[in-house]
């Protein structure tokens, strides 16, 4: 493997950011790690005249993502269609461990190319940008009652920034600092809140179903009357936030590494 092009293509953050003017937008969640990718495609006469992404992943399928979305550039529909992850590997080797991922960054750009084909993906009118959040916020000072299904926000400072009620469902909200926050009956089903800071935030009666809270700091956390379900992922020194939630369905995923 080569270290040194995996630091550097995770420090440059190759192809990561968000397109505003895209043609289609589409998602795709790693069962195996549960990881969320996104998937920005721009195409002009069946042409891919631009391709970037963003994820909740790790270095390797960010890498992974980084290729193919590399590789699509410039290519017909066709030829998108027919890339394989030899072809990702062609470009970086990955260790045997890793293998799932291009197999994984693959899977994600045939599920955008279905989804601009069929004419699906996330609609126009729910492609809400960081930066609207923020303008948002600024004109109420919350953001209690909004539609913010799919957003993608990283690396801000939302501390005591009232959310409740809010649809944040499949929403990108890893790394943020959400401290004392408050999330009292919002929709974070299918949420990515990794690596955030949640202390002493309020999830009372929120909907946690397949939320991923691997990484994230839960201390003083209220969870009361939460729901949560076998996608929902925490750490196993987290789990006695289940005690005060409400199960939907059977079991919990309890993240392994």
């Amino acid at each position: 493997m080569d270290f040194k092009r995996y630091k550097e293509i995770n420090d440059e953050r190759l192809n990561y950011r968000e397109m505003e003017d895209a043609t289609v937008v589409s998602t795709y969640r790693n069962v195996g790690c549960g990881d969320g990718y996104r998937i920005f495609l721009k195409i002009d006469n069946d042409l891919i005249t631009d391709a970037s992404y963003t994820t909740t992943g790790c270095g390797f399928g960010m890498v992974a993502l980084a290729m193919v979305t590399e590789l699509a550039k410039n290519k017909s529909i066709e030829e998108a269609i027919n890339l394989s992850k030899e072809d990702i590997e062609k470009q970086f080797e990955f260790p045997e461990r890793r293998k799932g991922y291009p197999e994984s960054a693959i899977a994600a750009l045939q599920k955008a190319l279905s989804d601009f084909k069929n004419n699906s993906g996330i609609p126009k009118e729910q492609r809400i940008t960081a930066n609207a959040v923020l303008k948002i916020l600024k004109e109420k000072g919350n953001l209690t009652h909004e539609n913010f299904s799919n957003v993608i926000l990283e690396g801000k400072d939302f501390s005591g920034i009232d959310f409740s009620y809010t649809n944040l469902s499949h929403a990108f909200l890893q790394n943020n600092n959400f401290e004392n926050a408050n999330f009292e009956n919002a929709n974070l089903r299918g949420a990515f809140l990794n690596s955030s800071n949640l202390k002493n935030a309020n999830f009372k009666s929120a909907d946690l179903r397949w939320v991923k809270l691997t990484g994230a700091k839960l201390e003083g956390a209220n969870f009361e009357g939460a729901l949560y379900d076998v996608g929902t992922r925490v750490d196993p020194n987290n789990l006695h936030i289940f005690d005060s939630m409400q199960k939907v369905g059977k079991g919990v995923y309890v993240e392994s590494e």
